[in-house]
Protein backbone atom coordinates (compact mmCIF):
# COMPACT_ATOMS: atom_id res chain seq x y z
CA UNK A 1 0.00 0.00 0.00
CA UNK A 2 1.32 3.45 -0.90
CA UNK A 3 1.64 6.43 1.40
CA UNK A 4 0.53 9.86 0.08
CA UNK A 5 3.50 12.19 -0.36
CA UNK A 6 2.35 14.64 2.29
CA UNK A 7 2.00 11.86 4.87
CA UNK A 8 5.49 10.40 4.57
CA UNK A 9 7.18 9.78 7.90
CA UNK A 10 10.61 11.23 8.67
CA UNK A 11 12.17 7.81 8.08
CA UNK A 12 10.46 7.54 4.70
CA UNK A 13 11.50 11.08 3.81
CA UNK A 14 15.06 9.96 4.50
CA UNK A 15 14.98 7.92 1.29
CA UNK A 16 14.46 11.14 -0.69
CA UNK A 17 17.68 12.69 0.66
CA UNK A 18 19.82 9.59 1.20
CA UNK A 19 22.48 9.33 2.59
CA UNK A 20 22.23 12.54 4.67
CA UNK A 21 18.78 13.47 5.92
CA UNK A 22 17.67 17.05 5.38
CA UNK A 23 14.08 17.89 6.16
CA UNK A 24 14.18 21.04 4.06
CA UNK A 25 15.56 19.21 1.02
CA UNK A 26 13.12 16.35 1.58
CA UNK A 27 10.16 18.73 1.51
CA UNK A 28 11.49 20.42 -1.63
CA UNK A 29 11.74 17.02 -3.24
CA UNK A 30 8.19 16.15 -2.18
CA UNK A 31 7.04 19.24 -4.08
CA UNK A 32 9.15 18.19 -7.08
CA UNK A 33 7.59 14.71 -7.05
CA UNK A 34 4.12 16.20 -6.76
CA UNK A 35 4.73 18.41 -9.79
CA UNK A 36 5.70 15.28 -11.75
CA UNK A 37 2.31 13.78 -10.92
CA UNK A 38 3.50 11.24 -8.34
CA UNK A 39 0.73 10.67 -5.80
CA UNK A 40 2.44 8.44 -3.25
CA UNK A 41 5.28 6.04 -2.52
CA UNK A 42 5.22 2.38 -1.45
CA UNK A 43 8.17 1.23 0.62
CA UNK A 44 8.69 -2.41 -0.30
CA UNK A 45 11.31 -4.41 -2.15
CA UNK A 46 14.49 -6.43 -1.81
CA UNK A 47 16.81 -3.62 -0.65
CA UNK A 48 16.85 -1.42 2.44
CA UNK A 49 17.67 2.27 2.76
CA UNK A 50 17.31 4.50 5.81
CA UNK A 51 15.52 1.70 7.61
CA UNK A 52 12.80 1.19 5.00
CA UNK A 53 12.42 -1.23 2.10
CA UNK A 54 13.07 -0.12 -1.48
CA UNK A 55 13.16 -1.79 -4.89
CA UNK A 56 16.86 -1.13 -5.53
CA UNK A 57 19.83 0.86 -4.24
CA UNK A 58 22.58 2.12 -6.53
CA UNK A 59 25.46 4.57 -6.39
CA UNK A 60 23.48 7.22 -8.26
CA UNK A 61 19.93 6.59 -7.16
CA UNK A 62 17.40 4.72 -5.08
CA UNK A 63 14.41 3.09 -6.80
CA UNK A 64 11.11 2.92 -4.95
CA UNK A 65 7.60 1.93 -5.92
CA UNK A 66 5.18 4.76 -6.42
CA UNK A 67 1.75 5.70 -7.69
CA UNK A 68 1.40 7.97 -10.73
CA UNK A 69 -1.94 8.66 -12.43
CA UNK A 70 -3.42 5.83 -10.40
CA UNK A 71 -0.94 3.22 -11.62
CA UNK A 72 2.05 1.53 -10.02
CA UNK A 73 5.34 2.97 -11.21
CA UNK A 74 9.03 2.92 -10.36
CA UNK A 75 10.50 6.18 -9.05
CA UNK A 76 14.25 6.72 -9.21
CA UNK A 77 15.52 9.18 -6.59
CA UNK A 78 18.87 10.90 -7.15
CA UNK A 79 21.11 10.41 -4.13
CA UNK A 80 22.55 13.52 -2.49
CA UNK A 81 26.05 12.08 -2.97
CA UNK A 82 25.50 11.05 -6.60
CA UNK A 83 28.39 11.75 -8.95
CA UNK A 84 26.11 13.75 -11.24
CA UNK A 85 23.99 16.86 -10.64
CA UNK A 86 20.93 15.66 -12.52
CA UNK A 87 19.06 12.61 -13.84
CA UNK A 88 17.99 14.39 -17.02
CA UNK A 89 20.79 12.90 -19.14
CA UNK A 90 19.66 9.42 -18.10
CA UNK A 91 16.11 10.42 -19.03
CA UNK A 92 17.28 11.36 -22.53
CA UNK A 93 18.99 7.99 -22.91
CA UNK A 94 15.86 6.15 -21.81
CA UNK A 95 13.70 8.23 -24.17
CA UNK A 96 15.99 7.30 -27.06
CA UNK A 97 15.80 3.63 -26.05
CA UNK A 98 12.00 3.89 -25.80
CA UNK A 99 11.91 5.26 -29.35
CA UNK A 100 13.04 1.84 -30.61
CA UNK A 101 10.93 -0.17 -28.18
CA UNK A 102 13.62 -0.78 -25.56
CA UNK A 103 13.48 -0.22 -21.80
CA UNK A 104 10.65 0.53 -19.39
CA UNK A 105 8.46 3.38 -20.65
CA UNK A 106 9.57 6.72 -19.22
CA UNK A 107 6.58 8.63 -17.85
CA UNK A 108 8.09 11.72 -16.22
CA UNK A 109 11.48 13.19 -15.40
CA UNK A 110 13.07 16.02 -13.46
CA UNK A 111 16.49 16.87 -12.05
CA UNK A 112 16.12 14.56 -9.06
CA UNK A 113 13.55 11.99 -10.20
CA UNK A 114 12.69 9.60 -13.00
CA UNK A 115 9.31 7.89 -13.21
CA UNK A 116 8.85 4.84 -15.39
CA UNK A 117 6.46 1.94 -15.70
CA UNK A 118 6.92 -0.63 -12.97
CA UNK A 119 8.07 -4.01 -14.28
CA UNK A 120 7.91 -7.17 -12.18
CA UNK A 121 10.45 -9.75 -13.27
CA UNK A 122 13.56 -11.78 -12.50
CA UNK A 123 17.15 -10.99 -13.54
CA UNK A 124 17.82 -12.76 -16.82
CA UNK A 125 20.89 -14.58 -15.48
CA UNK A 126 18.92 -16.01 -12.56
CA UNK A 127 15.87 -16.82 -14.68
CA UNK A 128 17.91 -18.44 -17.44
CA UNK A 129 19.47 -21.12 -15.26
CA UNK A 130 16.17 -22.94 -14.83
CA UNK A 131 14.08 -21.78 -17.78
CA UNK A 132 12.98 -24.31 -20.44
CA UNK A 133 15.44 -24.21 -23.35
CA UNK A 134 12.77 -23.10 -25.84
CA UNK A 135 11.83 -20.11 -23.66
CA UNK A 136 15.50 -19.34 -22.98
CA UNK A 137 16.24 -19.26 -26.70
CA UNK A 138 13.30 -16.94 -27.38
CA UNK A 139 14.28 -14.55 -24.59
CA UNK A 140 17.94 -14.38 -25.64
CA UNK A 141 16.97 -13.73 -29.26
CA UNK A 142 14.70 -10.88 -28.15
CA UNK A 143 17.47 -9.47 -25.97
CA UNK A 144 19.87 -9.56 -28.93
CA UNK A 145 17.26 -7.84 -31.12
CA UNK A 146 16.89 -5.08 -28.53
CA UNK A 147 20.67 -4.72 -28.29
CA UNK A 148 20.79 -4.44 -32.09
CA UNK A 149 18.08 -1.75 -32.01
CA UNK A 150 20.17 0.25 -29.52
CA UNK A 151 23.26 -0.14 -31.73
CA UNK A 152 21.31 1.16 -34.72
CA UNK A 153 20.33 4.40 -32.94
CA UNK A 154 23.84 4.83 -31.55
CA UNK A 155 23.04 4.40 -27.85
CA UNK A 156 25.57 2.30 -25.93
CA UNK A 157 24.15 1.05 -22.63
CA UNK A 158 27.71 0.41 -21.33
CA UNK A 159 26.71 -2.15 -18.67
CA UNK A 160 25.32 -5.08 -20.63
CA UNK A 161 28.41 -7.27 -20.38
CA UNK A 162 27.49 -7.54 -16.69
CA UNK A 163 23.79 -8.22 -17.04
CA UNK A 164 22.99 -8.47 -13.34
CA UNK A 165 19.76 -6.60 -12.70
CA UNK A 166 20.10 -4.63 -15.94
CA UNK A 167 17.82 -7.09 -17.76
CA UNK A 168 14.60 -8.50 -16.32
CA UNK A 169 12.35 -11.23 -17.70
CA UNK A 170 8.69 -10.99 -16.77
CA UNK A 171 6.37 -13.99 -16.21
CA UNK A 172 4.98 -13.23 -19.69
CA UNK A 173 8.54 -13.52 -21.10
CA UNK A 174 8.82 -9.82 -21.81
CA UNK A 175 12.47 -8.73 -21.87
CA UNK A 176 13.23 -5.33 -20.33
CA UNK A 177 16.62 -3.58 -20.30
CA UNK A 178 17.04 -1.19 -17.37
CA UNK A 179 19.47 1.35 -15.96
CA UNK A 180 20.57 3.79 -18.66
CA UNK A 181 22.45 6.03 -16.21
CA UNK A 182 25.81 5.46 -17.92
CA UNK A 183 24.41 5.19 -21.46
CA UNK A 184 26.32 7.10 -24.11
CA UNK A 185 25.69 8.31 -27.65
CA UNK A 186 29.38 8.99 -28.21
CA UNK A 187 30.78 5.54 -27.37
CA UNK A 188 31.45 3.03 -30.13
CA UNK A 189 30.84 0.07 -27.81
CA UNK A 190 28.35 -2.43 -29.17
CA UNK A 191 25.38 -3.56 -27.09
CA UNK A 192 25.18 -6.75 -29.13
CA UNK A 193 28.73 -7.79 -28.32
CA UNK A 194 28.27 -6.86 -24.65
CA UNK A 195 25.15 -9.04 -24.38
CA UNK A 196 26.82 -11.88 -26.25
CA UNK A 197 29.87 -11.76 -24.01
CA UNK A 198 27.66 -12.18 -20.98
CA UNK A 199 25.29 -14.80 -22.34
CA UNK A 200 27.12 -16.70 -25.07
CA UNK A 201 30.89 -16.51 -24.81
CA UNK A 202 31.77 -16.89 -21.14
CA UNK A 203 32.51 -20.30 -19.70
CA UNK A 204 29.51 -20.39 -17.38
CA UNK A 205 26.62 -22.84 -16.92
CA UNK A 206 24.22 -20.19 -18.22
CA UNK A 207 26.24 -19.50 -21.38
CA UNK A 208 26.39 -23.24 -22.06
CA UNK A 209 22.59 -23.43 -21.76
CA UNK A 210 22.18 -20.42 -24.06
CA UNK A 211 24.45 -21.92 -26.73
CA UNK A 212 22.44 -25.13 -26.50
CA UNK A 213 19.18 -23.21 -26.81
CA UNK A 214 20.44 -21.33 -29.88
CA UNK A 215 22.12 -24.36 -31.42
CA UNK A 216 25.62 -22.86 -31.72
CA UNK A 217 29.04 -23.66 -30.39
CA UNK A 218 31.24 -21.12 -28.66
CA UNK A 219 33.49 -20.97 -31.73
CA UNK A 220 30.52 -20.38 -34.05
CA UNK A 221 29.20 -17.63 -31.78
CA UNK A 222 32.61 -15.95 -31.73
CA UNK A 223 32.80 -16.00 -35.53
CA UNK A 224 29.32 -14.47 -35.84
CA UNK A 225 30.25 -11.72 -33.41
CA UNK A 226 33.53 -10.99 -35.20
CA UNK A 227 31.62 -10.45 -38.43
CA UNK A 228 29.05 -8.25 -36.72
CA UNK A 229 31.73 -6.18 -34.97
CA UNK A 230 33.52 -5.64 -38.28
CA UNK A 231 30.43 -4.73 -40.31
CA UNK A 232 27.77 -3.63 -37.76
CA UNK A 233 25.26 -5.25 -40.13
CA UNK A 234 22.28 -6.96 -38.50
CA UNK A 235 22.31 -9.63 -41.15
CA UNK A 236 25.49 -11.01 -39.60
CA UNK A 237 23.41 -12.07 -36.57
CA UNK A 238 20.98 -14.15 -38.63
CA UNK A 239 22.41 -17.50 -37.43
CA UNK A 240 21.64 -16.48 -33.84
CA UNK A 241 18.23 -14.93 -34.49
CA UNK A 242 16.61 -17.36 -36.91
Amino acid sequence: MSTPLWRLSERQLGVLTYPAFSRGEALRRVVELSLLGVEGLAFEGRAEVAGVRVVAKGTVGIVVKGVWAGRTVAVKVRRLDANRPSLLQEAEGLRLANSVGVGPRLLAASRNFLVWEYVEGRPVEEWGLSAPLEELGAVVKELLRQALALDRVGLAHMELSRLGDHVLVTPQLRVVIFDFETASTSSRKSNVTQVAQGLLIRDTPLAARVRQALGVTKEEALEILREYKATRRGEALAPLLQ
